[in-house]
């Protein structure tokens, strides 16, 4: 079989190209997203599981091209018909008699089976249940194609189809994608030469690009030199500041980007796998024998791999709420990573279109359907889609068109970055906001935009800030809680609270670096930890949406660093950071948070090789000790305004045998001292300044689960096995699952194998319970071992359960520790 362009193979395709996704769920309001080959007025209806019709809402399409035409169609009612706990189905409905089951729309033979579980005859969802401990909900991130191993995202498919033959109640009941859904800087060949025959196909036309002088430039894997020199983009700029060719083959144009995201969501676009283009193919002009085609055919069986699993993936997004904010690879690696960043792009011709159609994209197929309120007429969701929709009809060549699309999606310019005091990404009025809140009966989310609201303190080339004070006040303090909400989780795409081991990396690269003369592109020094005005700022503010109630509880949930790893903070202040809030005593009454950190990273983009994802799912923590170990860090901190030197108390020394006693004084704002690094065997510390807030972090080991004898004399009849749904037993399907497994005795017996840090392919499932009289939440990350059978492949499963404490006095992390040196 040979390739073969979408352009001959258009007309057999369905109506729905990609979709439905369900996305924003709410007992009067439901939308899903879709996109057509052909424009319509799309109806979304709402039933019971009865099938009784309960309302209904409509939606023209926007036009991008001739066969592309997208629209997230919102079903709405003026009151709370749909209940918390239930299940619901939905129906779509595109005119001319077209609804899902006709031929020709979903299908060619008009099945619904390919989006539907076989307890209903349409596409259904739940919503949240009233009480917090039968709340189910999934998240995870970074879904690169060509990544390595198996698409995480499938697990999901999963878990719904076994709790709907078991009990529809614990279906999952959200889903969280937390950044770099799609990654354009980072792109196969074979992926990219596919991507730009659909996007000619669809759009019917060819979007000229400023400052490119020769398209040669712009074929697979030849675009490196475009994207980094003339566009100014860091993604092939390494760890010391050399050019890989990382970003050969980065989308550019708008056509690539849509077209990027319906191959990741939906198989329609995708040929067959035996149909696959070769390398010569994509690059006609190679020599014979030359480099890149080992490379092309490993990137090429991923691609398969990640194909293969496409259909069971659309299957679980047309049945699951599904909420998403960017990242960086959405848009370009290290987007907005920090002054100097900003000065070699945004003064481009090229970088910036090619931020615009990033942005333009990601607003079309993800922001539209997390707040579809924005999209309404008269807002600037509206006024976006139609300047879109002129400038794809203007062959993307009007300026008045591009210019209304620059604003609504927010694209600063340089010097607003460079004049603004402090230095920042400043919001333009008129402009879509990314970041968005979703409520459930007993919590609420606040899903953060870390990217369009950050600072910049310090010189050109330092850790950003991930959000300004704006940015606070915007994303946290001035969003009204609800007075039923027992927790808040934070969607944070970068972990707030960081591996200890790979911060201190970072920052020392930095340091490093900059006695070199360039920058630390390749580290990613974008960690919350890094800038402490920013993580001592957001814990404040978290801390202080609890008042008046003076306890807050949090779970941040987060992605972007292609592990997973559990990780608890306890937070007591008397006048938290750059707050006037305060209180006397360092007793009970203080303000008090509990933090629970998940972090689910990546869905498909582990790595193998020294300091790849693998190793650290090997040996944890910290894994270049000889001693393991469970780090735990002790901070006190004082805001000392100004950042002038600030006396705290004396530490004692041993010195040509006489004790002596030195002065303790810190500089900075915050003013801040980590306990742990502090103490050791040749002096003693003490503390006379009380401290303004003080926290401990603990880095938490998986639950220790025994396993009983695993292999049965008889063989293995079937590689599936279900899943303990929440609250069933699991340790006799762990052990069915295991018997299964050729490397079981690797993850039983060994610290590292995903006990501390899960470096493997994999998606996070968050559930609350009540385990002894104690709250605690519970991150339970699925991911897969290896068959013992050749040829056969074992599903994710549910192998690594953390607890975390929601208590706030729990005496297994004690916060009179941190305190012990205190005698103010």
């Amino acid at each position: 079989m040979t390739w073969t362009s979408l352009q001959e193979r258009i007309n057999q395709l369905p109506l729905i190209l990609a979709g439905p996704i369900l996305r924003r769920t709410e007992p009067n309001a439901v939308t899903v997203w879709l996109a057509l080959k052909e424009s319509r007025n799309v109806t979304l209806e709402i039933f019971d599981t009865h099938k009784k019709r309960l309302f209904s809402g409509s939606r023209q399409t926007t036009q991008f091209g001739t066969h592309l035409h997208i629209v997230a169609v919102t079903a709405k009612t003026s009151s709370n018909i749909l209940l918390y706990g239930d299940n619901y189905l939905y129906n779509l409905y595109f005119g001319y008699g077209e609804t899902l089951h006709q031929p020709g729309v979903l299908t060619p033979e008009g099945s619904i089976k390919n989006i539907t579980y076989p307890q209903y005859e349409l596409p259904s969802f739940a919503l949240v249940p009233s009480h917090l401990n039968d709340v189910r909900i999934i998240h995870g991130s970074c879904r690169k194609p060509h990544g390595e191993s198996l698409d995480a995202l499938v697990a999901v498919d999963k878990m719904i189809k076994e709790a709907l033959e078991q009990d529809p109640k614990k279906r999952p009941h959200q889903l969280f994608l937390t950044g770099d859904q799609i990654y354009v800087d980072d792109v196969a060949d074979a992926l990219l030469f596919m991507l730009m025959d659909a996007s000619q196909t669809l759009l019917g036309w060819t979007e000229r690009l400023p400052d490119v002088k020769n398209v040669e430039e712009l074929n697979p894997g030849k675009r490196n030199n475009l994207a980094t020199h003339t566009a100014g983009f860091t993604a092939s700029l390494s760890k010391i500041n050399t050019i890989s060719n990382l970003a050969k083959s980065h989308l550019f144009t708008l056509g690539e980007f849509l077209t990027m995201y319906l191959f990741a969501w939906s198989d329609v676009l995708w040929t067959k796998p035996e149909d696959f283009p070769t390398f010569e193919d994509v690059h006609p002009d190679a020599p014979r024998f030359g480099r890149g085609r080992t490379s092309f055919r490993e990137d090429v069986g991923y691609l398969q791999d990640f194909q293969a699993t496409l259909k069971d993936v659309r299957r679980a997004l047309a049945n699951i709420p599904t909420y998403m904010i960017f990242d960086d690879h959405e848009i370009t690696d290290d987007w907005f990573l920090n002054v100097a960043w900003c000065d070699r792009t945004l003064n481009k011709p090229l970088g910036r279109r090619v931020l615009q159609n990033a942005l333009l994209a990601y607003a079309v197929c993800q922001a539209w359907g997390n707040t579809p309120e924005q999209f309404e007429q008269g807002k600037p969701g509206d006024a976006l889609l139609k300047a879109a929709e002129a400038w794809s009809t203007s062959f993307g060549i009007t300026a008045q068109h591009e210019q209304e699309i620059t604003l609504r999606v927010g694209l600063p310019s340089l010097t607003d970055i460079r004049t603004s005091h402090p230095r920042r990404v400043t919001y333009q009025e008129g402009s879509l906001k990314w970041h968005y809140t979703v409520t459930g009966p007993e919590y609420e989310v606040l899903v953060l935009d870390t990217r369009t609201w950050r600072a910049f303190p310090g010189q050109d080339f330092d850790f950003p800030a991930l959000l300004s004070v704006e940015g606070c006040d915007e994303q946290i303090s001035k969003v009204v809680r609800p007075e039923n909400a027992k927790v808040t989780l934070v969607i944070s795409p970068g972990p707030v609270i960081g591996l200890p081991f790979l911060e201190a990396v970072q920052k020392i690269a930095k340091s490093v670096t900059e006695k070199l003369g360039c920058a630390a592109w390749g580290f990613d020094p974008e960690a919350w930890g890094l800038e402490e005005t920013a993580i001592e700022r957001l814990f404040a503010r978290l801390a202080l949406r609890a008042l008046p109630a003076q306890k807050s509880r949090v779970i941040i949930l987060s992605g972007d660093v292609h592990y997973s790893f559990a990780a608890r903070l306890q937070y007591l202040a008397i006048r938290p950071f750059q707050s006037s809030h305060y209180v006397e005593t360092l007793d009970a009454a203080s303000l008090q948070l509990v933090v629970a950190q998940f972090t689910s990273s990546s869905l498909k983009n582990e790595a193998k090789g020294l300091g790849g994802s693998r190793s650290l799912h090997t040996k944890g923590f910290v894994p270049f000790r000889i001693i393991k170990y469970i780090p735990t860090i002790e901070i006190l901190g004082w805001e000392n305004k100004g950042g002038k030197e600030l006396e705290i108390g004396v530490f004692y020394t041993l010195v040509d045998n006489t004790v002596q006693h030195l002065p303790w004084r810190l500089k900075g704002s915050p003013a801040k001292v980590n306990l742990v690094q502090e103490r050791d065997c040749f002096r003693a510390l003490q503390i006379t300044k009380k401290p303004e807030w003080w926290y401990r972090i603990d880095f938490l080991l998986a639950k220790s689960e025994k396993i009983n004898q695993l292999r049965s004399s008889h063989p293995v009849q079937s590689y599936s096995v279900k899943a303990p749904l929440p609250g069933q037993d699991r340790k006799p399907l762990l052990e069915q699952y295991l018997a299964m497994a050729k490397n079981y005795r690797d993850y039983i017996g060994k610290k590292g194998q995903g006990k501390e840090v899960v470096g493997l392919n994999n998606i996070g499932e968050i559930t609350f319970e009540l385990v002894n009289g104690k709250e605690i939440a519970v991150q339970t990350l699925w991911w897969r071992l290896e068959s013992c059978q050749k040829g056969k492949l074992l599903e994710p499963f549910p192998l690594t359960r953390t607890e975390v404490s929601l208590v706030f006095d729990d005496q297994n992390y004690p916060m009179d520790e941190v305190l012990r040196e205190v005698k103010p």
